[in-house]
């Protein structure tokens, strides 16, 4: 019976220790997924980042690509311009058609868009920017502080007629359904011109 007894606690004691070191290889199996999982998630976060990293890269050359004057045509659009605009359209209170302004338009490139300053008596009236789409250019003009059409939606689309003259339209979208629209012509200043 001792003998009996002896066997059986001889067996218990291999089968726990069995068991022991099952539950041991299983825990070290676990931690090893674990630790394998975590590198996984780790990978895919950093690809993750490279993904949006890039995509981000992307999306700015591409805006480049699009803003920067890319031929003659829109690098024949930058310089100093005498502007006329001439009233050809309107539905706002003090304002007629034949109505007629005069500024001069510094159109330049920097950073990655397209900035013009108009300006009259040497005091800028408006900065528009924008970008080159295809042959034209299209703006809109940037809000001033004290400026006098501080709630107005200005767009302007230009296109290069010839060497020395651009042709467009300035469109003023005012609440209340009041539209203004000039029609532009912009002269190179010889000034400014090569000899």
């Amino acid at each position: 019976m001792q003998k009996i007894v002896l066997f059986s606690l001889v067996l218990l004691l291999a089968t726990s220790c069995q068991n022991q070191e099952r539950e041991r290889e299983l825990r070290q199996k676990e931690a090893a997924l674990n630790q394998r999982e975590q590198e996984l998630v780790l990978r895919e976060n950093t690809l993750t980042l490279r993904e949006q990293r890039l995509a981000k890269a992307t999306q700015v050359l591409d805006s480049a690509r699009m803003q920067q004057p890319t031929d003659s045509v829109q690098a024949g659009m930058l310089g100093t311009w005498a502007t006329r605009m001439d009233c050809t359209e309107t539905s706002c209170p003090g304002s007629a058609i034949g109505d007629s302004k005069n500024e001069q338009w510094e159109i330049s490139y920097e950073q990655n868009a397209v900035l013009v300053k108009a300006t009259f008596n040497d005091k800028v009236q408006r900065v528009y920017s924008g970008a080159f789409n295809g042959n034209t250019l299209e703006l809109t003009a940037q809000h001033l502080t004290n400026e006098t059409l501080p709630d107005a939606t200005i767009t302007v689309r230009l296109q290069l007629a010839s060497n020395r003259r651009l042709e467009g339209v300035r469109e003023i979208d005012r609440p209340g359904h009041c539209r203004i629209v000039y029609a532009l012509q912009l002269t190179k200043d010889t000034a400014v011109l090569a000899p």
